[in-house]
């Protein structure tokens, strides 16, 4: 027999229903938007009707435009991550190393450097703690 598929959460129903309305996500949706010079009040109203009448249909609950709006960070804080961040290199093989995450034993659930041959080249290194 074929397995049974998992339920679809809330939230999977109104994202896919959403992107079949408008054909795209609605963080894109708002950002295209608000880039093309709508102001912003007047895309809340529209977008949370627009948001209601995708959910109503699609019996879920619907993503509102404040919760579309929580972005992670700024652009710029991105570029200095990234620009402060290093790899580092394995002591045995010269290969980049990975950050991964251990899944059992000592370092279960803790981050850890491996190195990307893995499994030819086992070697790991602990991630030091930047001290303030």
């Amino acid at each position: 027999m074929y397995p049974k598929r998992k339920a679809k959460s809330d939230r999977e129903r109104f994202l896919e229903s959403f992107k079949k309305k408008v054909g795209c996500a609605p963080e894109v949706y708002v950002r295209r938007k608000l880039a093309a010079g709508m102001q912003e009040e007047e895309l809340s109203k529209l977008y949370d009707m627009l948001a209601i009448e995708i959910a109503r249909r699609a019996s879920c609950t619907a993503i509102r435009y404040a919760d579309v709006l929580k972005t992670p960070e700024p652009k710029e804080a991105h570029r200095q991550k990234a620009a402060s961040f290093r790899v580092p290199v394995c002591e045995k093989c010269g290969a980049n190393m990975v950050l991964r995450t251990g899944q059992s034993g000592a370092r279960k659930g803790k981050k850890f450097w491996g190195c990307s041959n893995y499994p030819a080249c086992r070697f790991t290194k602990n991630i030091e703690e930047k001290s303030v």
